[in-house]
Formats: structure tokens, C-alpha cells, sequence
């Protein structure tokens, strides 16, 4: 309870002081007429805050755009080198299946090549 008291005492002092050097007159001053343009004022910034917001809101919504677009994009191309690629192994396949030469005939023609 000591501390308290000692603030409050503190308070009072210095709010005195601040009295014996200020006294009660406001010091701040508002320009004239101030008041009857602060609603205009407020207003204006609020509707430009709105307008950059609104920008941004659809710059972010292209953004995304764009990303599913260049994302739907690379997974067709992908998808097209999965068939060509699936499409190309069965023509191998075929190629070896119509040439009819048997394994063995391959392997002495690779160990020739040797």
C-alpha cells in the first residue's frame, strides 16, 4: 500500500507542476473551419483505400489464373508425352514382333558385332 500512496503523492506533484507551468489553457490549436472538412477528407481516403483494395483483390484472382492455367497446361503436355511415349514402345514391340528373328538370333548377331 506504501507504493501506491507514493505514486498517487508522485501524481499529484507532478500535476501540479505541469499546472504552475502550462496553467489550464488548451495549447493545441485546430485551424478554422477544420471540422466541417474532416467527414470530406475521411471519406475520400477510405473510397481510394477501397479502390487500391479492389486492385489488388484482382490482380491476386489473375495471379491464381494464370497459375491453374499454366498448371492445366504442363499436366495435358505431360499427359500427351505419356501416350506418345506408351504408343512408341508398343511400335517397338510390334517392329520386333514382326521380325520374327528369335533371341538367339540377336545374341549371336550382338556377339558378332563384338
Amino acid at each position: 500500500m506504501k507504493t501506491k500512496d507514493n505514486i498517487q503523492l508522485t501524481t499529484e506533484e507532478l500535476e501540479g507542476k505541469l499546472l504552475e507551468r502550462f496553467g489550464t489553457e488548451n495549447p493545441f490549436k485546430v485551424p478554422e473551419g477544420y471540422f466541417n472538412s474532416l467527414p470530406n477528407k475521411v471519406m475520400s481516403r477510405i473510397a481510394r483505400r477501397r479502390h487500391r483494395l479492389l486492385i489488388w483483390r484482382w490482380a491476386a484472382a489473375a495471379v491464381f489464373v494464370g497459375f491453374m492455367a499454366t498448371g492445366g497446361l504442363l499436366f495435358d503436355n505431360y499427359e500427351k508425352q505419356q501416350a506418345l511415349e506408351a504408343e512408341n514402345v508398343q511400335y517397338i514391340e510390334d517392329a520386333l514382333d514382326y521380325s520374327m528373328i528369335d533371341n538367339m538370333s540377336i545374341a549371336s548377331y550382338l556377339t558378332e558385332a563384338e
